[in-house]
């Protein structure tokens, strides 16, 4: 979102200040944001508090100022425009090209995208104008952001709440991306295997899954429909997360959700050796004594047991320390496991388990691209380009 400009559009709702939340986090993802207040936002609210939050003038009917370029014209010009809280009052307006007033002839006057989250009575928003209203605007490109279903201000309980902040910039930012994932399916692993020895201990490894969690936003954003299998807690998110603690749990969900997919992003590390037995309750030191061993076998191979999978395109990860063989070894998985790309992460001083930094080896069969240190969202976005060419 870094310098696209987004007009935040606020109508009049009970609902309005979570505008400012909402125009908080766009500057801080590094949108340029202009703001613009209807007539019935103004009944709940003054310019002032958003003027203290954005670089540039607001837009109301008051403040409508022509020599200054405060005017329709000149905030129609944007990449996006996000109106959010949104009233029936101004979709029903806006799908009939009412334009009655600056707030409406700013809209109409614009050829940018349009989002729009609702915020409304459950019974306002499915009176069947609106419903047509939705269904005429989404048919001309119009995005929804669907409404939350919750005890509103009223006291009614109905799907009519404005959405939750962060699905909102989720959606600005997927509205400012392109599509090239639209309509395929991409399945990404992420985390640790955790293979329990007793009901209090574990033999796991220290991935954090944020790349993986990084990936899948990125593949959201690029319209992909996104299932992230994770074994680490993940917040609210826009896409399907299906969670996993084992090795095995992990290739079953792998394995219900692979059909008709077009790409697998195997970033879950996998433990090599797990452990032949599981014991039941806690094991004592004093039945053990000072010396005990532990019997491991050797894990599946998830990955290498996809290859019947010969339409499904798929990536693997491969860690390693060892930075004079991990060139060769990662080549080796490449062709061993029948993988269409595999990202090679040689861990050093700058890259460490958990860091939010990265720098990733995306070697294919036909060539080997470097992608430098960077963070792990920038790097996501690198591996989904070079995924898009696969």
């Amino acid at each position: 979102m870094k310098n696209k400009k987004i007009l935040l559009a606020v109508c009049g709702s009970i609902a309005f200040y979570k505008a400012f939340e909402i125009l908080s986090m766009l500057k801080k993802e590094g949108a340029d944001v202009y703001v613009m207040l209807s007539d019935g936002a103004l009944k709940f609210c003054s310019s002032l508090g958003f003027e203290a939050l954005s670089d540039h003038p607001i837009l109301t009917s008051q403040s409508e100022n022509w020599q200054a370029g405060l005017n329709h014209i000149n905030y129609a010009k944007m990449d996006l425009i996000l109106i959010a809280p949104a009233s029936v009052n101004t979709i029903n307006k806006l799908a009939n090209g009412i334009c009655d007033n600056v707030f409406m002839q700013t809209l109409i006057a614009s050829n940018a995208p349009i989002l729009i989250a609702p915020a409304a009575n459950t019974k306002m928003i499915e009176h069947f104008s609106t419903k047509n209203s939705f269904e005429f605007l989404k048919s001309n490109g119009v995005k929804f952001i669907d409404p939350i279903e919750k005890t509103l201000a009223c006291k009614d309980f109905g799907k009519g709440a404005l959405a939750d902040a962060e699905t909102i910039i989720y959606e600005v930012k997927k509205s400012l991306n392109e599509p090239k994932f639209e309509g395929k399916k991409v399945i990404i692993t992420g985390g640790a295997t955790i293979e329990k020895i007793d009901d209090a201990r574990a033999i796991t490894n220290f991935s954090s899954g944020k790349m993986a969690k990084a990936l899948a936003d990125e593949f959201y954003f690029a319209s992909a429909d996104v299932t992230l299998i994770a074994s680490f807690e993940t917040n609210k998110t826009p896409y399907q997360t299906i969670k996993f603690q084992t090795s095995q749990e992990l290739k079953s969900a792998i394995d219900e959700n692979l059909q008709n997919a077009y790409m697998l992003v195997m970033s879950a590390a996998v433990s090599d050796y797990i452990p032949k037995e599981k014991f039941t309750g806690k094991l004592k030191k004093e039945s053990l004594g000072s010396n005990w061993g532990l019997n491991l076998r050797q894990n599946i191979d998830i990955l290498g047991s996809l290859k019947e999978f010969k339409n499904v395109k798929k990536i693997g990860f491969k860690m390693e320390m060892d930075a004079k063989n991990a060139l060769t070894n990662a080549k080796n998985m490449l062709k061993n496991k029948n993988l269409d790309a595999v990202c090679l992460n040689v861990l050093d001083d700058e890259v460490k388990f958990g860091s939010d930094v990265s720098k990733i080896c995306f070697i294919t069969a036909s060539e080997t691209k470097e992608i430098t240190l960077n963070s792990k969202q920038n790097i996501a976005r690198e591996i989904l380009n070079l995924a898009y060419n696969l």
